[in-house]
């Protein structure tokens, strides 16, 4: 008998142990600073890939206040300077957002407001910078045009000249 209940606290201490480091458990939040430092040596190392990886891990699992907001932030400005070119900048935005959105008093939110604010700003200027080419491309083809006309009255009149003068 006192095998038996040995064996069942046993089983109850393991089961809390492996419970206590999953969402929700006591040391839950202390697992994601771990792994949120690990991330930051790796960023200091200039591992990217792996410092992303990890920042993307952290940011899909439950949400710890002054972790998952950092790693939301950091995440972004990767995503930013990736080769991923517009689709990085989208998830870039899309991670600010939501930092903004779900961890509105962290110390990281104002960093991320003015990101946005930059981001939506270069994208402004990007747009006006493709309709002022599209602009002079189409006025580039009507000078070319006028150049034409122009050259062709002119071999016209020289046509009419040479004619009246024969």
């Amino acid at each position: 008998m006192r095998k038996h209940v040995l064996i069942i606290a046993l089983s109850l201490a393991l089961s809390a142990c492996a419970g206590i480091t999953r969402p929700g458990g006591v040391l839950y939040g202390h697992g994601q600073k771990n792994r949120l430092a690990k991330a930051v040596t790796l960023l200091e190392e200039g591992k990217t890939a792996a410092a992303a990886e990890l920042l993307s891990a952290i940011s899909a699992e439950q949400g710890v206040p002054g972790v998952t907001d950092e790693a939301l932030f950091r995440l972004s400005l990767l995503r930013l300077g990736s080769v991923q070119g517009k689709n990085g900048n989208t998830q870039a935005q899309r991670d600010l957002e939501r930092l903004k959105k779900e961890y509105p008093s962290s110390s990281w939110t104002p960093l991320a407001s003015s990101l946005t604010e930059f981001l939506t700003a270069d994208d402004d200027v990007r747009l006006q910078a493709r309709k002022l080419k599209e602009l002079n491309g189409a006025l580039t083809k009507e000078n070319r045009d006028l150049h034409q006309s122009i050259e062709k009255l002119k071999n016209l009149e020289l046509e009419m000249g040479t004619g009246t003068k024969r």
